[in-house]
C-alpha cells in the first residue's frame, strides 16, 4: 500500500481542500500507519482542526509545544498554526479528525462573532492548541455520528454544536485576547462598503482603483485593510463569492455552464471550472448532474 503524504507548498501550507463551499467541514478517521513513517510532516491551513484519539498514542507538535495524546484525548488546533503529527508506541494510532473553516462559525467577516471573538482568538499565539475537556470530546464523537448519518438538516445541527463548543472553550480565555486590537466602528463601516461593492459588482471586472476609491485609500492600502479585516485577499474573497453565485445558478437548468461562467464574472468556462473544483472537489458539470438527477 502506498504511504500517504500531506501535500504542501514551499511555505508548508496544505494544498488539499477540506469540505466544500456549501459545507466547509471534513471528518476523517486517520490511521497513522497509512502515512509515511507513521508521521505527518509540518503543515498548516486556514481551517480549525480538532483531532480526538480513538486508538493508540499520538504526539501533536503544535508550534513550539508538544501534546502527547492518549485514547479519549482531544485538542483544538487554531487556524494557520503549523503542526506535525507522529505515532507513539507500537499500537496502530487512529484519530477522529474534524477540519472546518472558521467561516462556518462566523458567517461574514463583518459579523460581531468574527470581529469580537474569532478574529482575536485566531491571532492569539498562546491559544495555538487547547486540550479538550471530556464533554467536548463527546461532542466531537456525536458530530461524527451525525455527519455519517447525513440526515436532513444535519449541517445546521453540527454548526450549532460547534458554535456552542467554541463558546465553552473560549469564553473563559478571553483575557488572552487583549493583545489583539478590536476593529472600531469606522473600520467596520469601511469593510461593509467594500463588501457591498464586491457583492453588487461581482459579475463584472472590478478594478482595484475603483474599489479603493470607495474608502479613499490607495490600492495598496485597500489590499492591506481588507486582508487585516477578513484574513483573505480581495481576489480570494471575490473568487469565493463568484463560485457561490455559480452554485445557485447550477441548481437551475436554464443556463449552460458556459453561460454561468460569464454571468458570475469568470470570463471563461476554464477559469470557472478550475475555481469551482478547488472548492467543491468536483467539476460544475458533475455537481449539476448530482443536483438535478
Amino acid at each position: 500500500m502506498q504511504s500517504i503524504r500531506v501535500r504542501t507548498d514551499q511555505n508548508h501550507r496544505e494544498l488539499s481542500e477540506h469540505g466544500t463551499m456549501q459545507f466547509p467541514l471534513e471528518i476523517n478517521h486517520d490511521h497513522l500507519n497509512d502515512y509515511f513513517n507513521r508521521y505527518v510532516g509540518c503543515h498548516w491551513h486556514e481551517e480549525f482542526e480538532i483531532p480526538v484519539i480513538i486508538q493508540g498514542k499520538i504526539r501533536y507538535q503544535v508550534r513550539d509545544h508538544a501534546f502527547d495524546l492518549n485514547p479519549g484525548d482531544g485538542i483544538l488546533i487554531n487556524s494557520r498554526v503549523p503542526h506535525t503529527i507522529m505515532a507513539l508506541g507500537d499500537e496502530e494510532p487512529v484519530a477522529l479528525t474534524t477540519i472546518f473553516s472558521p467561516a462556518l462559525l462566523y458567517g461574514t467577516p463583518a459579523s460581531a462573532i468574527y470581529q469580537n471573538f474569532l478574529n482575536p482568538y485566531m491571532n492569539t499565539p498562546e491559544l495555538a492548541g487547547i486540550l479538550l475537556p471530556e464533554e467536548a470530546v463527546e461532542v466531537m464523537r456525536r458530530i461524527d455520528a451525525l455527519h455519517e448519518e447525513a440526515s436532513p438538516g444535519v449541517e445546521l445541527k453540527i454548526k450549532g454544536m460547534l458554535c456552542n463548543l467554541f463558546y465553552e472553550l473560549l469564553v473563559h480565555r478571553r483575557h488572552l485576547f487583549s493583545s489583539v486590537k478590536s476593529s472600531n466602528e469606522e473600520a467596520l463601516l469601511r469593510l461593509k462598503i467594500l463588501l457591498d461593492a464586491i457583492h453588487e459588482n461581482y459579475a463584472k471586472p472590478l478594478p482595484l482603483t475603483e474599489l479603493a476609491s470607495k474608502i479613499s485609500v490607495s490600492k495598496e492600502g485597500c489590499c492591506r485593510f481588507f486582508k487585516s479585516m477578513t484574513g483573505q485577499t480581495i481576489s480570494q474573497y471575490l473568487e469565493d463569492y463568484r463560485v457561490t453565485q455559480g452554485l445557485l445558478l447550477l441548481q437551475e437548468d436554464g443556463y449552460s455552464i458556459m453561460q454561468i461562467s460569464y454571468l458570475v464574472g469568470f470570463g471563461n468556462p476554464g477559469r470557472f471550472s478550475a475555481a469551482f473544483a478547488r472548492r467543491m472537489n468536483c467539476t460544475p458539470g458533475q455537481y449539476r448532474k448530482k443536483i438535478l438527477s
